[in-house]
């Protein structure tokens, strides 16, 4: 706890905003979803006029909607919320211990609760409030955007009023972050070493991609991404070569990127093709490891464990596994505290 007597902030309350994605929770959330998704500026960034994104947004919800609703059926819908909530709670209790009262509240960019309806509940004014997303790596599609679309919600409530907030834009480097995906990574790949004394093991890293023009503008995404990437690998390679035997030798590396949409082209290298030639060239054992992602969702539930599974299978590999992301483990609202107090809570 804070030390009362040299605590400038000890009679302020304090308030800490979670934001995530969001997910469709039923059938009727799944079209809404996709519009709103596809209304972002920052997901298609074309210089259209509102009323035309609107329309363009609502054309490829309707199109798109049957698929995704089919993909959401298949998974029980999406967990996202749940989790959210789940972290928001732990990190509260967390928070209180350095200053009681702390209250976190969820903020999604694409389903409930959004900006605007906290914001319409919720004063602000008097408050220390910090934000902190759920994506440990920063974009302009995920970060950014959710925090602009908390500045608009907070214009449209103050007005030009001058409310300051601390702001955490990237977290992944943190040490607690990276020794806790760093053994969730360990979790997944040790039985797979332990259990097969020959044959070789992909460990392939699966992000979720970027348009290469976002790239080519300077998004500091992609190089997150590697840079965590290498850490684990980094890690995971010095705990293999302590087992000993050949555990080293059989295990390989990849880092790769899923779920493009549309004509244009992605970061590569394409998780999916790259499954296909590891499976034709190496086989052996797949471990895919959800790098980017922190609750499992529909690139998890579905995009891996359906697609890229009987992908996997069907071009070589002779077995699949996959890392579980922190979900509603504790020890992620532990790595979002130290984040804060990184940041001056």
């Amino acid at each position: 706890m804070a030390d009362p007597a040299s605590d400038v902030w000890k009679d302020v309350p304090h308030v800490v905003i979670l934001c995530n994605f969001g997910g469709p929770a039923s059938a009727a959330a799944v079209e809404p979803f996709l519009r709103r998704l596809f209304e972002d500026p920052f997901i298609i960034r074309a210089p259209l006029p509102l009323r035309m994104r609107r329309w363009l947004a609502n054309r490829i919800a309707t199109k798109r909607g049957p698929k995704a609703l089919a993909e959401y059926r298949e998974i029980g819908f999406s967990p996202i919320n749940r989790m959210t909530e789940i972290q928001a709670r732990h990190l509260e209790q967390q928070l209180q211990e350095v200053r009681p009262g702390t209250r976190v509240i969820v903020i999604n960019r694409y389903t409930a609760p959004t900006s605007d309806e906290v914001l319409a509940r919720e004063d602000l004014v008097g408050k220390r409030v910090f934000l902190i997303t759920l994506y440990p790596h920063l974009c302009h599609s995920t970060t950014v955007s959710s925090l602009r679309d908390f500045d608009l919600a907070l214009e449209r409530r103050y007005g030009n009023r001058d409310l300051p907030n601390t702001r955490v834009f990237s977290w992944w480097q943190t040490p607690r972050y990276l020794r806790h995906t760093y053994l969730n990574l360990q979790a997944a790949l040790e039985p797979l070493v332990k259990a097969n004394a020959d044959g070789p093991i992909s460990i392939l890293f699966s992000a979720h991609g970027i348009p290469l023009r976002y790239h080519g503008r300077g998004d500091p995404y992609v190089n997150e991404i590697q840079t965590h990437f290498s850490e684990l690998k980094r890690r995971g390679e010095a705990w293999l070569r302590q087992l000993g035997g050949n555990a080293l030798q059989r295990c390989h590396w990849d880092l790769s990127f899923q779920s493009r949409v549309g004509p244009v082209e992605w970061v590569k290298p394409y998780t999916d093709e790259t499954i296909a030639l590891l499976g034709k060239s190496r086989g052996g054992t797949l471990l895919l490891v959800p790098i980017s992602f922190t609750a499992d969702h529909i690139e998890t539930l579905y995009e891996m464990d359906h697609t890229y599974q009987q992908l996997g299978l069907s071009s070589g590999f002779t077995r699949y596994a996959r890392a579980v992301p922190s979900n509603d483990d504790p020890e992620l609202a532990t790595c979002l505290a130290d984040a804060l107090k990184s940041h001056g809570f």
